[in-house]
C-alpha cells in the first residue's frame, strides 16, 4: 500500500475509561473495566469499535475460518461465534495478528453491535 494512502487510514486505540457490559438476548455474554475504543478514519469516519479483553469474555466462542477480511491498519481479522447455538452471521472477530500499528488490540474481541446490546457505565 502507498505510504499516502496511509497517512490518509489512521485509527486512534484508547482505554475506555468506563465498564461496559454486552448482553446477547439479555444475558451477559461480557463485562469489562479494560476495554479499549478504537477510533478509524479512511475514506469516512468510521463507529468507534469497542474490543474486549478475551479473559472478561463470559461465553464459550470458536474462531469461524470461512469468513476472512483485512484492514491495512489491522491486518486479517478472524471472526468468532458461539461454540453451541451460534449466531446466524458473525458474532464478533479479532486481528489475532495485529499489524504493529494497531498492536494495542492483540488479544482482544470486537462484537457485532447489529446482534448485541452494550451498555456503558460509569466505574
Amino acid at each position: 500500500m502507498k505510504e499516502d494512502t496511509l497517512k490518509r487510514h489512521y485509527a486512534a486505540i484508547d482505554a475506555y475509561p468506563r465498564k461496559l457490559t454486552l448482553k446477547y438476548n439479555n444475558k451477559i455474554i461480557a463485562e469489562s473495566q479494560n476495554a479499549l475504543i478504537l477510533k478509524e478514519v479512511a475514506k469516512s469516519v468510521y463507529n468507534p469499535v469497542f474490543y474486549f479483553p478475551k479473559e472478561d469474555i463470559k461465553v464459550d466462542l470458536v474462531m469461524e475460518a470461512e469468513r476472512k477480511s483485512y484492514c491495512p491498519i489491522k491486518g486479517n481479522a478472524s471472526y468468532w461465534n458461539f461454540k453451541e447455538n451460534p449466531t446466524s452471521d458473525y458474532l464478533a472477530w479479532s486481528y489475532e495478528k495485529a499489524l504493529p500499528r494497531a498492536k494495542k488490540i492483540k488479544g482482544y474481541i470486537a462484537f457485532n453491535l447489529d446482534q448485541i446490546t452494550i451498555i456503558s457505565e460509569p466505574m
